[in-house]
């Protein structure tokens, strides 16, 4: 899987015309991520600042608690289920962080083969299944979570990143989940692991990751209380 690769035409903030005598609009005007700092919309944020498009995209933090306006008529016909994140891209809705992120990959050209679509859907579901119910389901986590931290520790002693040498949407899904668990499982010790401990603060200091993900996790263990991301 290659690098983050150059966004195809549009920017942030800049007004664009398809033909020259049509009218001048906004790209991507009607584009939203409806989320909440405690769902798993700040994973898809994370990867919108990776691509450079967070300026196109309009987010929409839900009041979870008070108003639950997840829950809400009008946002039950974006997702059905009243979970976050969710994502509407002109008539398009989308929901599950995994699906939301395999678009993005697509929609911005990270994604030019089979074999990357695949080797991209791969890892995000490994992270949303495999992984997630290693770590998160107590009652399978002390005989899954060491055989999967080695074999992923394995992998990251030979390469980088989770599918090679270069950074994409694989380690936005993986390195996500692997980025909470020390704030969610601080009982977790992860020291036999120390080429996936290695990774987490390498993607951890990347700007879009530090101001999204690593940021929320920074929150939740200042908040002393390890409650788990919502969907």
């Amino acid at each position: 899987m290659s690098a983050i690769r150059n966004l195809r035409p549009f920017q942030a903030g800049r007004c664009h015309r398809v033909a020259s005598r049509q009218p001048c609009v906004r790209a991507y005007a009607a584009t939203k991520l409806y989320s909440n700092p405690a769902s798993r919309g700040r994973i898809v944020e994370w990867y919108l600042q990776e691509l450079g498009v967070a300026g196109d995209v309009e987010v929409v933090n839900l009041d979870m608690r008070e108003k639950r306006e997840h829950k809400s008529d009008w946002f039950k016909k974006v997702n059905p289920f009243g979970k976050l994140p969710a994502f509407e891209d002109g008539d398009m809705k989308l929901f599950e962080s995994g699906a939301i992120l395999l678009y993005l990959a697509d929609k911005y050209g990270q994604l030019q083969t089979p074999l990357e679509r695949a080797r991209a859907a791969q890892w995000t579901l490994f992270a949303n299944s495999t992984m997630t119910q290693a770590v998160f389901m107590e009652q399978i986590r002390e005989r899954s979570m060491p055989e999967m931290f080695r074999t992923l520790d394995e992998l990251l002693s030979q390469q980088p990143y989770i599918d090679g040498d270069s950074f994409s949407v694989s380690d936005v899904a993986v390195g996500a989940y692997l980025l909470y668990i020390p704030t969610f499982f601080p009982q977790l010790d992860l020291s036999p692991y120390p080429n996936v401990l290695a990774y987490m603060k390498r993607i951890s200091e990347r700007p879009a990751c530090a101001a999204t993900v690593a940021a929320r996790a920074a929150e939740k263990k200042a908040e002393g209380a390890p409650a788990k991301a919502s969907h």
